[in-house]
């Protein structure tokens, strides 16, 4: 890729960082007398391409600043050589700001050499064994349920603003973001995978939160081949943009990187974010003056942004869905396999529903669902479906040895050949994302506004064939408030006995937590109510852009963690009475007055919690 526009503002901020990162990563290893005599022979090819540089041979310069550049790679793939080669990233960084600013044409500084090795690994972020498989893929809230029964978890942190910054506690890392996003965090081995807005595809190291890579997927990418030929506006401008888009995200990982742990480093973030924002919105101009039809979205989407979905993965691929209709599949290395677009829009506020990976498909939902084949992107199959809610994500069913994809409203699709199978639209226009336990379906019906107290929480028995059947309520939940409690008013806050956050299921209990911050737990065989609880959180709750508690409740260990959208978790023993064990806050602000609205679901593994904000992504817990 060419990187046609860098500004001179890149030249000493990427310096910086790779020197930054280069003094921060493991450099331990010893080399060979092999790997010394190539250090030397890349050593001479990067003098001679200064002086051809220095004696204004652009041309050549700019060749042997492609062959220096391709000898270090080789020996940064060889083995952890962090140490040795860094004098020698520093010229070439160095060398290849002052190509392009003369009008050189050179490659991007490889990623290789600005992006930091794994801590501890022999080569660039090696990957460790996985648990995560075909047949126990990962995506939102992990295998869908939210519970991580193994895991050791945190209990205590805190981000808290004072004069002059903020103090922390209990924080291992917190890793900058390019942009927003309310997407989840997933865990593949020791990497890290998230969203963020419009179509970046992130990949962190889970040990230190470097990013290793970012990935961008603009729309006009998902076009068929046809299309784009059949337009030459797309390869004449808006490829070489896409070009410059990707070359500068290895910049800004680069950026990012530094930031964590030098606060100097920090205050060069935002112009480099600002350079790519402004590339990012001159492709979307570009695209929509080919064709404004296509490339023009609903504008509620904005708010809360196309990168709302969760990423999937099986272990193998790292699949992502962007609401612009862009469904993409990479390794896990960064290497895209496959892009397509179709429909991607969803109702009033726009489309949230997190992509879903069964067997060897890839399910995607913009009000219609449809599959990809995961290996070539190529086109399974698609079912239209009614225009409900679109605010919550599928969910997977196991029928026998079918696998059934579902979505929130209660449309379901048997996955091995597309077809529509049981009830559409069971569950009426629902917003929170059923759950699945044992033979039963556990669904909310309706809209959140109010409560629907009249249409309840259900549990449905999942049909034994996918042949022929239907859903049957089999218990109905008793969820009553008193007139004191969560007391609404349908002007200010008509959605606080509302649910969004999906139910969980613990030992026999159902747990669910309304947008106002009231938590029932219900016998999920008798459908009784077991306690309510008003719960000390502070949810901000608006209509149109504050949702409350939308985050899932979640199970870590033997503790449940509930969370506002202010910042606030509160952990509280699994139980049939209310136990409350402790009280944590994150405080983040965009405009140094509010709180920053927190919607993604934690994620736990071993003794730590992965958290995201619009601002990071935490690392909670103990070394």
């Amino acid at each position: 890729m060419q990187l046609r526009s860098t500004s001179k503002f890149f030249v000493g901020t990427i310096l910086s960082a790779a020197a930054g990162w280069l003094f921060i990563a493991n450099a331990n290893a010893t080399p060979t007398v092999q790997q010394l005599d190539q250090i030397h022979q890349a050593a001479k090819v990067l003098t001679k391409a200064e002086t051809l540089y220095k004696s204004g041979k652009l041309p050549e310069a700019a060749d042997e600043f492609e062959a220096a550049q391709k000898a270090l790679v080789e020996l940064a793939e060889s083995g952890d050589l962090t140490k040795q080669l860094a004098p020698l990233v520093k010229r070439l960084v160095k060398l290849h700001g002052s190509l392009e600013t003369d009008g050189a044409k050179v490659s991007a500084v490889a990623t290789e050499l600005t992006t930091p090795p794994a801590p501890g690994s022999g080569k660039s972020a090696s990957l460790s064994k996985s648990a995560v498989s075909p047949e126990r893929p990962v995506g939102w809230r992990g295998d869908g349920s939210g519970r991580y029964p193994d895991a050791n978890p945190p209990i205590a942190w805190e981000r808290k603003l004072v004069s002059g910054g903020y103090t922390t506690s209990g924080i291992l890392w917190m890793a900058p973001m390019p942009d927003n996003g309310v997407s989840s965090p997933i865990i593949v081995g020791d990497r890290i995978f998230i969203t963020s807005e419009p179509s970046d595809l992130i990949c962190l190291d889970k040990k230190s939160g470097q990013i290793l890579w970012i990935r961008s997927n603009p729309e006009f990418e998902g076009l068929p081949e046809s299309e784009r030929k059949a337009e030459p506006e797309y390869a004449q401008t808006v490829a070489p943009l896409a070009g410059e888009l990707a070359a500068l995200n290895g910049q800004v990982a680069t950026v990012l990187n530094a930031a964590m742990f030098n606060p100097a480093a920090a205050r060069v973030m935002e112009p480099a974010l600002k350079q790519k924002r402004e590339l990012e919105k001159k492709i979307q101009t570009e695209q929509a003056g080919i064709n404004k039809k296509a490339f023009t979205h609903n504008w509620a989407q904005a708010v809360f942004g196309y990168a709302g979905p969760t990423p999937t993965s099986d272990g193998t691929h790292v699949c992502a869905f962007f609401t612009t209709g862009i469904s993409v599949c990479y390794d896990l290395n960064g290497n895209r396999k496959w892009i397509a677009r179709g429909e991607g829009g969803g109702s009033e506020h726009g489309n949230f529903a997190s992509p879903l990976l069964c067997g060897n498909r890839l399910i995607v939902w913009a009000n219609e669902m449809r599959a990809y084949d995961v290996d070539t992107g190529k086109l399974a199959w698609t079912n239209p479906a009614k225009g409900y809610n679109t605010y919550g994500s599928m969910f997977r069913v196991r029928v026998g040895k079918e696998l059934v994809a579902g979505f929130q409203w209660g449309f379901f699709t048997r996955v091995r050949d597309g077809l529509s199978i049981w009830d559409q639209g069971v569950f009426g226009d629902s917003v929170q994302t059923p759950i699945v336990e044992g033979d039963f379906i556990l669904a909310r019906v309706g809209y959140p506004k109010n409560n629907d107290e009249l249409l309840g929480f259900k549990a449905f028995r999942i049909p034994p064939s996918t042949d022929s059947g239907k859903l049957e309520p089999a218990v109905v939940y008793k969820m009553n408030w008193g007139d004191d409690e969560l007391p609404i008013d349908k002007k200010r806050n008509p959605f606080d006995r509302g649910y969004v956050a999906s139910p969980l299921y613990v030992d026999g209990l159902v747990y669910q937590v309304s947008q106002g911050g009231g938590l029932i737990v219900n016998d999920a065989v008798s459908g009784e109510q077991v306690y309510r609880k008003v719960l000390p959180l502070k949810p901000r709750t608006e209509y149109w852009n504050w949702s409350g508690c939308a985050a899932s409740p979640t199970l870590a260990g033997k503790y449940i963690y509930l969370m506002d959208n202010q910042g606030k978790t509160l952990i509280i023993e699994s139980g049939r009475k209310y136990k409350e064990v402790a009280t944590n806050m994150l405080e983040e602000s965009k405009d140094g007055k509010d709180q920053a609205q927190t919607l993604a679901s934690p994620v736990f593994e071993g003794n730590k919690m992965y958290y995201r904000t619009p601002g990071f992504i935490y690392c909670i817990g103990k070394k």
